[in-house]
C-alpha cells in the first residue's frame, strides 16, 4: 500500500532542498565589501549568473575579476560555490584555501570556508572560521547569519537566537536574519513568533519564494490548511518554473483527504517541471489504485528513478509497481537495490518480503519480514507484516 505519510515528509524536504540551492542575497552580501570599478562589477555579474544558475557566464566573469585583481577573495569564494555546485568539493577547498591564505584579513573568505568545513562536518574549525569573520567584520550581518545556522544545525538553538538577534541589531532589514530566527523559533516550539518572522523576512525579498515555503510548512504543521496553499500558491508565482510549490499544495490535500485534488496538483507540477521526481514517484502511487492506469504508474516510477537512481524510496516504488503488474523477477530486482540505498526503512523490506512470497521465495521472504518487523513495529503495514510472519514461519517449517 502507499505510504503516503512517510514519502509526504520525506517529498517535502526533498522539494525545498532541490528548489532553493541558489545563495540568497549574494549581490548585496558583497556590494558593500568591494570597492567600485571594474572588478567590483565583474564579480558582481558573476554572483548574479551564479544567482539564476548561468555557471558558464558566472566563471568567466569571475575569471576575468581575477585577472584584473589577482587573488579577490569575492571571485575565488564565488568560484568555490561554482565548484560545490559541479560536485567538486577538492576542487571548492582548493580556491577557499587560497582565498584565506591570500587574504588573511577577509570576512568573506573565512565566512565561505566555515560554511563549507560546516558541510565537511568538521565542526570546531568550522566554528573557528566563522567566529574569526564576524570579529574582521562586526557590521556585516551576513556573517552572524551564518554563525547562527552553524549553531542552529548542531542543535545549539539558545547560541543561534543569540548570534541571529546579534545580525538584527547590525542590520534590522536583512532578510535572510529573520528567516533565519524563524527557523531557530521553530525549534524551540514558538511558532506564532516564527510566523511573525517569516513574514517579515517575505516582506524584505519580496521575489524569492523562500519565506512562503516555510510559511506554508508552518501554517501545514499547525492546521491551517487553507492559508498554507495560499503560501504555496505564492511561491509558485515568484518560481514559475519549478513544480516544487504545487507537489507541496498536492501533499497538503493528501493529508486532508482530497486525492482529487492532490492528483491535480501532482499533474500541475510535471507540466511545468516534467522531470520533478516527487510528484513523478508519488503520481505512481496514486496510479496504482487503478488497474487501468498501471502503464502509467510504470511511466511515472520509471521517470523518478532515471532522475535519482540511488534513491531508496523511488526504487521501492518502481518495484511495488512491477509487483502490482505481476512482474515479480522485476520487482524483486529493484526492491532488492531499495533495501540497499535504504536498509532503515521497514516498508521497504516489506515490500521485497511480499515479492518474494509471491514467486515463492519462502525463507528469503521470511527474512525480509523479520527485518522489516525488527526495524519498526508499528509501520503502516505492519499488522499484515505480523500476519504473513506467521504464515510464512508455518510454511518454511512444514
Amino acid at each position: 500500500m502507499p505510504r503516503y505519510s512517510l514519502r509526504v515528509l520525506v517529498c517535502a524536504l526533498i522539494c525545498l532542498l532541490l528548489s532553493h540551492q541558489a545563495p540568497a542575497d549574494t549581490v548585496p552580501l558583497y556590494k558593500n565589501q568591494m570597492a567600485p570599478g571594474p572588478v567590483a562589477d565583474a564579480v558582481l555579474a558573476g554572483a548574479e549568473a551564479l544567482q539564476k544558475g548561468d555557471l558558464t557566464h558566472a566563471e568567466a566573469s569571475l575569471r576575468h575579476a581575477l585577472q584584473l585583481k589577482p587573488d579577490e577573495p569575492h571571485a575565488l569564494v564565488l568560484l568555490a560555490q561554482i565548484e560545490m555546485r559541479k560536485g567538486r568539493p577538492a576542487e571548492a577547498q582548493s580556491y577557499l584555501q587560497t582565498a584565506v591564505s591570500k587574504n588573511p584579513k577577509s570576512a568573506a573568505a573565512e565566512e565561505a570556508m566555515g560554511r563549507y568545513l560546516a558541510v565537511q562536518r568538521k565542526d570546531a574549525a568550522a566554528e573557528a572560521a566563522l567566529q574569526k569573520s564576524v570579529e574582521l567584520d562586526p557590521k556585516w550581518a551576513d556573517a552572524r547569519i551564518s554563525l547562527g545556522d552553524f549553531y542552529l544545525s548542531r542543535d545549539r538553538t539558545k547560541e543561534a537566537l543569540a548570534t541571529y538577534r546579534e545580525a538584527m541589531a547590525v542590520d534590522l532589514n536583512n532578510a535572510s536574519a529573520h528567516y533565519s530566527m524563524a527557523k531557530a523559533l521553530e525549534a524551540t516550539g514558538d511558532d506564532r513568533s516564527a510566523e511573525t518572522e517569516l513574514r517579515a523576512s517575505a516582506q524584505l525579498m519580496p521575489q524569492s519564494p523562500l519565506p512562503h515555503f516555510a510559511l506554508g510548512d508552518l501554517l501545514s504543521r499547525t492546521g491551517r490548511v487553507d492559508a498554507a496553499i495560499s503560501e504555496y500558491e505564492a511561491a509558485a508565482k515568484l518560481d514559475p518554473k519549478s513544480g516544487a510549490p504545487y507537489v507541496l499544495v498536492a501533499m497538503v490535500q493528501q493529508k486532508r483527504g482530497r486525492s482529487d485534488l492532490a492528483e491535480h496538483a501532482y499533474r500541475t507540477a510535471i507540466s511545468i517541471q516534467p522531470d520533478q521526481v516527487v510528484a513523478l514517484n508519488n503520481l505512481a502511487w496514486i496510479d496504482l489504485r487503478n488497474p487501468q492506469k498501471l502503464d502509467e504508474a510504470l511511466s511515472f516510477a520509471q521517470k523518478s528513478v532515471r532522475s535519482a537512481p540511488n534513491a531508496g524510496p523511488y526504487l521501492d516504488t518502481l518495484g511495488w509497481v512491477y509487483h502490482v503488474r505481476g512482474d515479480n523477477a522485476q520487482a524483486i530486482s529493484n526492491l532488492k537495490k531499495a533495501t540497499v540505498a535504504s536498509p532503515q526503512d521497514p516498508e521497504i523490506h516489506y515490500h521485497l518480503a511480499v515479492a518474494y512470497e509471491d514467486s515463492e521465495k519462502l525463507a528469503d521472504a521470511l527474512a525480509e519480514m523479520n527485518k522489516s518487523l525488527a526495524l519498526k513495529k508499528d509501520f503502516p503495514e505492519a499488522a499484515d507484516a505480523r500476519k504473513r510472519d506467521e504464515d510464512l514461519l508455518k510454511r518454511v517449517h512444514q
